[in-house]
């Protein structure tokens, strides 16, 4: 099996998998679920072409023999609307921490197999030799299938509970 994991580039673009190609809920909140999945799409790519020139890197996809089976999005508080709905933005302003907004093993088949663990620690170790210095993230406690990934793969990874949201999500976090 040959696993690649990628910087999302605006050439790559296009290689997002579903259904993360359509999402749009960390970056245009007002828009999740009442536009069509072509115009979502649209809305997610200049949301990427602006962080790519703003912010830079700000996601992954990783490819198991050339097919893009995961995703991951991160960036600056600021750059991610939907996490002031979770209350997680008021002193987040700082220059060395980041959200981690997706980590999504988009095929099920591909879950369990130390992909996602894989994708993580790249994030990681790019976050680390840009100068971030903390990276949090929403995990749920009772589902894998969230496109942050569940609370026990974070734990795994020594993420810190940092604030519990409610009885199924948690903020999350690590220092790099």
């Amino acid at each position: 099996m040959k696993v690649q994991i990628i910087d999302i580039s605006k050439q790559i673009f296009g290689d997002i998998p579903s259904p993360c190609r359509n999402c749009i809920y960390w970056e245009f909140p007002e828009l999740f679920n009442k536009v069509n999945s072509e115009e979502a799409f649209k809305y997610k790519k200049s949301w990427f072409i602006k962080t790519l020139d703003s912010f830079g890197v700000c996601g992954k996809i990783l490819y198991v023999n050339d097919e893009a089976i995961a995703y991951s999005q991160f960036a600056p508080y600021h750059l991610l609307p939907q996490t002031k709905n979770y209350g997680c933005q008021l002193e987040k302003l700082r220059n060395d921490m980041v959200f981690l907004s997706c980590l999504f093993i988009c095929k099920p088949e591909y879950r369990r197999m130390g992909l996602g663990s894989r994708l993580l620690e790249d994030i990681l170790s790019s976050l680390r030799a840009y100068g971030f210095n903390e990276i949090e993230t929403i995990a749920r406690r009772d589902s894998a299938n969230n496109p942050s990934g569940p609370l026990k793969f974070y734990l795994k990874h020594n993420f810190q509970i940092k604030k519990i949201l409610d009885q199924n999500f948690v903020l999350v976090g690590l220092k790099l």
